[in-house]
């Protein structure tokens, strides 16, 4: 009886002080072992898992940044990079032209032609911070159609750039002289609804069309950065369906509680069960 009891107690430590256990359906690429140590480089607290039973997912690892590819909707469902304020960067010219990643089998690699019917091939991890921040090589990935998701010109063009801009020139580089904030992680991806749309490529595969963009940021302050306070965290859900002239506003603002229920992902596995709350429940109250 003593042994059942300590068990118990045992048992309900663990759900106090851990997140609940979750079975991730989530395989890093076989061509990506070699690439796995990057992983804690471009993600905080974890790289994202996922939780959906219906779907699989495939971590596909560039030099500049991650994704996590999806081949239920022929995208991927995440990507994740890191920016650093810098004092000198490079520059290179855009990449002039897309393609399919070898890494994903036939049956997954949905062409390189333009989407049409008013969607952009619109880059999760953006070719102009790929590009500052680690070179022409990382930049050139950023063109892998892994990377590519269905996205309204008005959207990819419109507030989702503004919002790009932002993290690369404006975020890394705020705060007083005594705390600068140096450092930013990003999450973004698409989220769909139960029943989505679907365009038919030329080679016949079809790609599901996204109804919103999320974008998760943690900015942090100090060390360690998995304690409240030490990082100040910012999370956008932005619909497909916005004018081009949008700003980025408050009203678009989010928890990241909500982004999880509505993709079905848990964005920072690592942190405790009491942190998690603490940290994912908030919703900012103000742009940075």
């Amino acid at each position: 009886m003593k042994k059942i009891i300590i068990l118990i107690i045992f048992l309900q430590g663990i759900a106090c002080f851990g997140q609940d256990a979750q079975i991730d359906y989530t395989i890093v690429h076989e061509q990506c072992n070699a690439l796995e140590h990057l992983l804690p480089l471009f993600t905080i607290h974890g790289v994202p898992q996922n939780q959906n039973t219906d779907d699989s997912v495939t971590i596909l690892i560039n030099h500049g940044y991650c994704v996590g590819f999806s081949k239920k909707h022929n995208q991927p469902l995440w990507a994740a990079y890191q920016v650093s304020k810098s004092k000198r960067d490079v520059d290179y010219e855009r990449f002039p032209f897309f393609v399919d990643d070898l890494r994903l089998d036939e049956g997954h690699r949905i062409g390189s032609e333009t989407f049409g019917d008013g969607f952009d091939l619109g880059h999760l991890a953006p070719n102009a911070a790929i590009n500052k921040q680690y070179a022409k090589l990382s930049q050139m990935e950023t063109f892998l159609m892994s990377n590519i998701c269905p996205q309204k010109a008005s959207l990819n063009q419109g507030v989702w750039q503004k919002l790009e801009a932002e993290i690369l020139n404006k975020y890394p580089n705020a705060g007083d002289s005594k705390n600068k904030k140096y450092h930013v992680w990003v999450i973004v991806g698409p989220i769909f609804s139960d029943s989505p749309e679907y365009l038919t490529r030329n080679n016949g595969l079809k790609v599901a069309i996204p109804h919103s963009f999320y974008c998760i940021l943690a900015r942090p302050k100090r060390y360690s950065y998995d304690v409240p306070g030490n990082a100040d965290y910012l999370t956008f859900v932005f619909p497909q369906e916005l004018e081009k002239k949008q700003k980025i506003d408050l009203k678009f603002v989010t928890s990241i509680n909500e982004v999880e229920k509505l993709t079905r992902l848990n964005f920072f596995p690592n942190l405790t069960k009491l942190m998690e709350e603490r940290i994912e429940n908030g919703v900012a109250t103000e742009l940075w």
